[in-house]
């Protein structure tokens, strides 16, 4: 078992009994970005689910709100 699982696991224990809603936020939050770094095909990258950015779309071109002169 890697250290990255094994962190996962004791992240899953503390998961079901928060000391607060921050934690649980907290606990969360590490525990999708080690995910990702295990299996980065099935879950968001710490930066995309903190952001909202879908997965895959980084290099969609977004229509500016800004009017050309």
């Amino acid at each position: 078992m890697s250290f990255i699982q094994r962190e996962l696991d004791r992240i899953a224990v503390a998961l079901r009994e928060p000391r607060s809603a921050e934690e649980y936020v907290q606990l969360y939050a590490a525990q999708q970005a080690l995910s990702w770094g295990l299996d980065p095909a099935m879950f968001k990258s710490p930066y995309n689910l903190i952001t909202g950015i879908e997965v895959n779309s980084e290099d969609c071109l977004f229509e500016s709100d800004r009017v050309s002169s």
